[in-house]
């Protein structure tokens, strides 16, 4: 055996992981479960700002409410990171800004 087909197999053997425990997969539905539910709530307080401050983050009301009806699983916070970034790129094209 030459010394590259040893490296090959000590490499794939590293990348190799234990199928996560019934315990694990549990806790972790429970932290994304959490973690979901804490981002509701902060876009909850978001529909509580008023348009200007909305404006200053880069978001308007119509991102909020539109996060707000979404699916509950669906990432709220990165769907809101998207509209204020597309938002940026179009006022500094010049285009408008909604």
């Amino acid at each position: 055996m030459r010394m590259i087909d040893r490296r090959l197999e000590i490499d794939i053997l590293a990348t190799r992981r234990p199928a996560p425990s019934l315990f694990d997969r549990v806790r972790n539905a429970t932290y994304r479960f959490a973690r979901v539910w804490q981002n509701r709530r902060l876009i909850n307080r978001l529909s509580e700002l008023d348009d200007h401050q909305l404006l200053d983050m880069g978001l308007c009301r119509s991102d909020v409410r539109e996060v707000m009806t979404s699916s509950f699983f669906s990432d709220a916070g990165l769907h809101l990171t998207i509209a204020a970034r597309e938002r940026a790129r179009r006022h500094l094209r010049g285009g408008r800004a909604d």
